[in-house]
């Protein structure tokens, strides 16, 4: 069963999904000051080319915590182009 991407309840490991196939797999998960979970660090491809895009709390469709999957809206190659670093917020 899915959850609203407030609570996103991803785990690091998880398999990452696109809509159009498999992105990766949860590298680690940043939190806000209230403890929600705001990005998830999804490392993906192969070395030498393993690149970790920043992913935003916002794009998470659902997670099946049972099967260990996060379902992401968006395309595989658009999510993997994201960059590396989160906003900073001042």
């Amino acid at each position: 069963m899915g959850r609203s991407r407030t609570q996103c309840p991803a785990r690091v490991g998880d398999v990452v999904l696109s809509q159009d196939g498999p992105l990766g797999r949860v590298e680690s998960v940043i939190r806000s000051e209230s403890q929600t979970t705001a990005y998830l660090v999804v490392a993906t491809g192969r070395w030498p080319r393993r690149r970790y895009p920043v992913i935003p709390s916002s794009l998470v469709a659902t997670v099946d915590r049972r099967r260990g999957n996060v379902l992401l809206r968006g395309r595989r190659r658009a999510l993997a182009r994201l960059p590396e670093t989160a906003p900073i917020v001042l």
